[in-house]
């Protein structure tokens, strides 16, 4: 290092004493960075290498870490003095409004899934009371032909016409309040 140290130096004399050289600053502020540069980059390169470095910046760590830590429960004991939440009782509530919304999530997809089921259910069952419905006009009407045969191959007149799906009394809608 100490050998480095003295080539700015020399390079400033040889300029100096050159009598066909003119002196060229920017040259001599360009070589004294380099210089600079290279010296303070191989005295880190030494100091971060050195085991006695390395060992004080690791107690240092420690140590920052060690307090960190006093510092953390010291907080979380003044809170539980102040009858506040510590930081884990706000994580641990955190969680379990997670997990509740979780599963809060999962009741609702369970009631949209019923809803379906329910709708398709109501379809189906409509649908099934439509055609009984249909069955049954059919039926009363068919019944109504043989009848009429029946009649028409006894001999005895039609006086009564047969009932038709007019002639059928509509019933009253059933509903909670069918007493009012």
């Amino acid at each position: 290092m100490c050998r480095s140290a003295h080539k700015p130096l020399e390079l400033v004399q040889q300029m100096a004493t050159a009598p066909h050289m003119n002196p060229d600053l920017s040259k001599l502020g360009d070589e004294l960075y380099k210089h600079w540069e290279g010296a303070m980059t191989s005295w880190w390169d030494q100091v971060l290498e050195s085991p006695s470095f390395l060992g004080a910046m690791g107690q240092n760590l420690e140590g920052a870490a060690r307090a960190r830590g006093q510092y953390e429960r010291s907080v979380d004991d003044t809170m539980e003095k102040m009858h506040l939440p510590t930081r884990s009782d706000v994580v641990r509530v955190a969680k379990i409004a997670a997990m509740l919304e979780e599963r809060l999530l999962q009741q609702e997809d369970l009631v949209l899934e019923l809803k379906d089921q329910l709708g398709r259910l109501e379809r189906e069952t409509i649908q099934a009371r439509i055609e009984a419905a249909e069955a049954r006009l059919e039926l009363r009407d068919t019944l109504a032909a043989l009848r009429s045969d029946l009649r028409v191959a006894s001999g005895t007149p039609a006086a009564v016409a047969p009932p038709t799906f007019a002639a059928i009394p509509p019933t009253a809608p059933r509903t909670r309040k069918a007493g009012a």
